[in-house]
C-alpha cells in the first residue's frame, strides 16, 4: 500500500515540476537584458532614451523599437550602452518590446 502511494506521489511531484518549468512566465513576463558583452566596463551616460513596439493578439504589431528611435527619443548623440526589455502577458496575447539607449 505504501509503495503504491510513494510511487503515485513521485509521479505527481515529477509531473508538477515539469509542467511548472514549461509554463513559467506564460502569464506574465518582464525581462531586461543588456545588448553588450562587456557590461562591467560600460559608462551609461547622462541621458536615457526608449523606443517601443507593441503586439496584440499575435495579429497586430506596430511601433519602432529600433536603436535610432531610442537615441532620438532621448536626444542622444553618442550611444554608450543598449538594453532590451520584453514585456509579455498571456503567452504573448499582449507584448511590448522596448529598446533602451544610454549615452550623451
Amino acid at each position: 500500500m505504501f509503495k503504491y502511494l510513494n510511487n503515485t506521489f513521485s509521479i505527481v511531484l515529477f509531473t508538477t515540476i515539469i509542467i511548472s518549468t514549461l509554463l513559467s512566465g506564460c502569464v506574465y513576463t518582464k525581462v531586461r537584458v543588456p545588448l553588450d558583452t562587456d557590461t562591467h566596463k560600460t559608462q551609461l551616460g547622462s541621458k536615457i532614451g526608449e523606443s517601443h513596439a507593441y503586439s496584440i493578439a499575435w495579429l497586430f504589431f506596430w511601433g519602432d523599437a529600433g536603436t535610432a528611435a531610442a537615441a532620438k527619443n532621448g536626444d542622444i548623440k553618442t550611444i554608450n550602452h543598449l538594453d532590451k526589455e520584453y514585456f509579455v502577458i498571456l503567452f504573448g496575447l499582449y507584448s511590448r518590446q522596448t529598446t533602451i539607449a544610454y549615452g550623451d
